[in-house]
């Protein structure tokens, strides 16, 4: 809105006259009386930029502190205020009344300041909860949480003070609701901390009815727990509690070794007790220590000792021999044998599973697809081993198929690739199809497309082409698309490069970088360099060089309005094509030299030779905007034909917003006359319109808004000022 108020410069014409007419009587007193006006005039210039700075509805964002709009307001209201303490009768009263709806003003500006500060208070606290948490520091994340939990609380009361619905809402979302966000999905494992120390003390008080109710909680709440690595820390405590707090033998019903276990070589970590299993006599898996509870192992081959682990000689490398090994569980204090068991030892290193694969060609190079009348040789290119190692993914890996017995090979169709046994590939016809690899029961599938082969007899560039010119990454059938390249075959006609395998190479890897039939840039605009095109045995170098920059459009700012004709151009001389649309509808032979002149929405589009493109969006628009009124006698409504601007300090035009304004805010930017009162007003930017709420109309009673000229987008001002007049049965629009 304005930045000037009818209704103010109403009070200073009076107040001059009244300061006019007692000079004849008092000169000093007129003096301090024509002052304190001024300086009245001076601090009520500030409420508007307030208003402006805390209101989401204007400028503010909810985190900018208006701080310097802030302490100029309170400078020129303390200097006011001053000067009019100094006056006396009815000009003191009047001027005071003026000031207090000032401080008004800079009284909810500093709420909104504190606000602010308010909520980053909020937003460390959450902070700091959230960094302990990923860090598993479950002690101080627990305190944190408490101290956000209170924080929350009291800051609410400094949130809710912020005036105007929609600021404070802007507010509260951008502090209060992330900070209960964060509380939430920390409430979880905060209160399984909690509950696992009452655990423990229960365990230790022998309490076992509060032993069952926190074990109930703990594994009730360690369900909504989302994050795995929080899961992870608590489950671990919980299992630990149990363990530290097992009675022993006695509640050992059965123990026995896992079905299908064994052991592996190259594990040094590994213990005998890794493939025992001890369960109470409902079938729960007791997770104890065998040597707190006076358990010993013996084996028949020395690896172990007696505590269950591998003995010094296998310490640092795990298991050597594969083999079978007789295991025994023996009581410590009797020397009775529990448990007797033969494991067999296996190659920790072999192979149990094919991760990935690739096809290479008969010059045993990667190929991306197959082309028909060549063969190709499957590999296996990752693998992963029985100690969870994964094989072929560091450089210096390589895997072979005789390190997979037994491996099988199928297609998924055979119309378009056939392989044998040894995993040879033999393209059929285009298409895509997949491989399938199986390997002790597990399997893994590679697609596979198939291309034509082509005979192509000689290549180049395509007629009026020099050079090749790139924008960014490509591929080889993208050029051909952007017909760049021309083949013949052995007979002299046309030749399909797209069918053929186009093997590319770059003269210098910090311009681009060519891998099978892709091209990847890495240089900067105006590098070059050149492509090697090998194609059966046929061998080109074309010039390429990286052009990156699009051409620029002038004639109109881009998503602009205008007022008037106009002449798209550009200064860029390698346009390759110019298209234009009004109102969505091609303009049939447009070029760079043709006015725009009728009113529309224009979208004009060129395009360089390398690809890059440049769109320019504007309207032309010479109607100006027409105002319409409705509406009771206690509800008009000014609608404007399009969306109003007016012009800032700056004279940039600056679109309207949405507001709900209350009684001193419409007063202050419209001016109403009569015998009734101006009570509410809504501005509907969405909409052109005004929608005011009025008190006692009578006849002739008028609402203006006349602060600032009025415009459309294109800068077609409206005609007269924004006043309405009811006569009595209806709002009539009237000028000035």
């Amino acid at each position: 809105m304005g930045k000037k108020f009818s209704k103010t410069v109403k009070l200073a014409g009076t107040a001059a006259i009244a300061a006019t007419a007692f000079a004849a009587v008092n000169p000093a007193q007129a003096d301090a009386a024509s002052t304190a006006e001024n300086l009245v005039l001076k601090a009520e210039q500030s409420k508007v930029p307030l208003i402006r700075a805390t209101s989401v509805d204007y400028d503010a964002d909810a985190v900018t502190q208006p701080w310097a709009l802030y302490n100029k307001a309170k400078k020129d209201y303390a200097a006011a205020k001053a000067a009019v303490n100094k006056l006396s009768g009815k000009q003191k009263v009047q001027l005071s009344a003026r000031l207090d709806m000032v401080k008004l003003y800079i009284d909810r500006t500093a709420a909104y300041i504190d606000a602010i500060s308010s909520g980053k208070k909020l937003l460390k606290g959450t902070g700091e909860m959230e960094k302990y948490l990923e860090e598993g520091k479950m002690e101080e994340a627990t305190a944190a949480y408490h101290k956000l939990s209170y924080e929350i609380k009291k800051q609410a009361i400094i949130l809710y003070r912020v005036y105007g619905q929609s600021t404070r809402q802007a507010i509260l979302d951008t502090y209060k609701a992330p900070a209960e966000d964060a509380k939430f999905q920390a409430l979880y494992p905060v209160s399984i901390h909690i509950e696992l120390d009452r655990y423990e003390a229960a365990l230790e008080k022998e309490d076992f009815d509060q032993v069952a109710k926190h074990d109930k909680n703990v594994n009730e709440w360690l369900e909504y727990v989302d994050n795995e690595e929080l899961y992870d820390l608590l489950s671990d405590r919980y299992r630990e509690i149990i363990a530290s707090y097992t009675d022993g033998l006695e509640d050992i019903e059965e123990i026995g070794f896992y079905e299908d276990a064994y052991y592996v070589t190259g594990l040094p970590g590994m213990t005998a007790y890794d493939m025992i299993g001890f369960f109470d006599s409902e079938g729960n898996e007791l997770f104890i220590d065998g040597v707190e509870n006076a358990f010993i192992i013996k084996d028949d081959k020395g690896y172990f000792t007696d505590l269950g682990s591998l003995a010094p000689a296998y310490e640092k490398e795990g298991l050597k021999e594969t083999g079978p090994v007789k295991i025994q569980l023996l009581d410590r204090e009797t020397n009775e044998l529990i448990l007797e068991e033969t494991i067999e030892v296996k190659d920790g290193s072999q192979l149990y599973s094919l991760e990935k694969g690739k096809i290479v060609n008969a010059e045993g190079k990667d190929s991306a697809y197959t082309v028909t009348g060549q063969t190709y040789q499957f590999t296996p290119s990752e693998a992963m081993t029985l100690n969870g190692d994964i094989i072929g993914d560091e450089e210096g890996e390589e895997l072979k198929l005789d390190q997979f017995p037994g491996i099988t090979f199928k297609s998924s169709d055979v119309t378009k690739f056939v392989v044998n046994a040894s995993g040879k590939i033999t393209p059929v016809a285009p298409g895509k199809a997949s491989l399938t690899v199986t390997w002790n029961e597990m399997e893994f599938k590679l697609p596979i497309e198939v291309k034509s082969a082509s005979a192509v007899a000689e290549f180049g560039l395509a007629s009026g082409k020099a050079k090749i010119l790139l924008s960014g990454d490509t591929d080889f059938d993208s050029l051909i698309d952007e017909g760049y390249f021309t083949a013949k075959d052995q007979y002299g006609n046309e030749a399909d490069l797209k069918s053929v395998n186009a093997q590319l190479f770059t003269s210098q890897e910090s311009v681009f970088t060519a891998s099978g039939e892709n091209i990847t840039v890495k240089g900067k605009d105006g590098d070059t360099a050149s492509l090697i095109v090998k194609i059966n045995g046929i061998v080109k170098s074309i010039p390429v060089v990286l052009d990156k920059t699009a051409p620029v459009l002038e004639g109109a700012a881009d998503q602009s309005a205008v007022n008037q004709a106009v002449t798209v151009s550009t200064k860029a001389a390698d346009v390759a094509s110019v298209s234009a649309a009004k109102n969505g509808t091609a303009i049939t032979g447009y070029t760079l030299a043709t006015p725009l002149t009728d009113e529309g929405v224009y979208e004009v589009t060129a395009i360089d030779f390398a690809g890059n493109k440049s769109v320019l969006k504007f309207e032309i628009d010479k109607t100006a905007p027409v105002l319409t009124v409705s509406g009771t006698a206690g509800a008009p409504v000014i609608t404007a034909s399009e969306a109003l601007y007016y012009k800032d300090s700056a004279g940039k035009l600056t679109a309207i917003k949405s507001a709900e304004l209350d009684e001193t805010q419409a007063n202050a930017l419209f001016t109403y006359t009569g015998a009734g009162k101006l009570k509410s007003a809504t501005v509907n930017a969405d909409q052109h319109k005004w929608s005011f709420t009025t008190e006692g109309t009578a006849a002739n009673d008028s609402v203006l808004y006349k602060d600032e000229e009025l415009f459309d987008k294109a800068g077609n001002k409206l005609a007269g000022s924004v006043k309405a007049t009811f006569n009595g049965s209806a709002w009539v629009l009237s000028t000035q």
